[in-house]
């Protein structure tokens, strides 16, 4: 009995619910809940019929270009646009921009001339004929020397008493070749230190002084040893045109010496 009930709920369930998806007992729920979006799923008035070749089928068919290629597009024509003729007005503007080029750097003068090494007697002889340039203050004379060797020294520090500490450390390190610099020495400045070689080259004067190192020697510094005799330089600054060939004029007469910018 139950389930002869359960059969025919069943079946009077699904009676109704064809019912109501067919529209028998009114509008469905769909309908009421979207009445606009069903009136719009079919408009006949809005459709037309096109044949297969038709050009407005093509044109919707071709993929359309973005605005990115376009302006690329633009760009790449304006490059490769042909000349104006002579006579047009983009020629006529384009002559004033071709002749109005940079112009060529004219050649930098050095701000600083330098001229030299001379002996004394060539630098006096030099120095009277340049005179008649009345450069004034423009023309400086220096003294050069030679570099004719490299000394391995410990600098001075505490006087005569440094020294003897400075002694005491360098044999207590087992280094017995030193010369303590006398009070006497020309250069105040390196009176009581501690030199402890003469080398010809600078690159000998380094290795020495590498070993030291190596030997607990961490003071130890190279200074560059000059002749006595030296070299005149004439340095000239701010030469005008006019100057500057007078100079080369002079310098002709000493063969042996350069004209050059100044090294400092």
């Amino acid at each position: 009995m139950k389930l002869k009930l359960l059969f025919w709920l069943l079946l009077v369930g699904n009676v109704v619910l064809f019912g109501l998806s067919r529209g028998y007992f009114g509008a469905n729920a769909t309908e009421r809940r979207e009445p606009q979006r069903l009136a719009e799923q079919l408009r006949p008035e809005l459709l037309s019929l096109l044949p297969a070749n038709s050009e407005k089928l093509a044109s919707q068919a071709r993929p359309q270009p973005t605005t990115a290629q376009v302006a690329s597009a633009e760009a790449g024509n304006a490059a490769v646009a042909p000349p104006a003729a002579p006579g047009s007005q983009s020629a006529a503007a384009a002559t004033p921009a071709a002749v109005a080029a940079a112009p060529q750097a004219a050649p930098v003068t050095p701000s600083c001339t330098e001229v030299g090494n001379f002996t004394v007697a060539d630098a006096r002889r030099f120095s009277d004929q340049l005179a008649s340039l009345r450069l004034g203050d423009k023309v400086v004379q220096k003294l050069t020397q030679d570099v004719t060797s490299h000394m391995v020294y410990i600098p001075p520090e505490g006087g005569r008493e440094g020294a003897d500490r400075r002694v005491a450390e360098l044999r207590r390190l087992g280094i017995g070749d030193f010369y303590v610099i006398p009070d006497s020495f020309p250069n105040p400045a390196l009176r009581y230190g501690i030199s402890l070689g003469i080398f010809r080259t600078e690159d000998a004067a380094k290795a020495y002084v590498g070993q030291l190192i190596s030997r607990g020697v961490r003071s130890a510094r190279i200074i560059a040893r000059r002749s006595g005799a030296g070299k005149q330089v004439f340095q000239l600054r701010d030469l005008s045109p006019e100057a500057r060939t007078a100079l080369e004029n002079i310098k002709s007469a000493f063969p042996d010496q350069e004209i050059r910018a100044c090294s400092a």
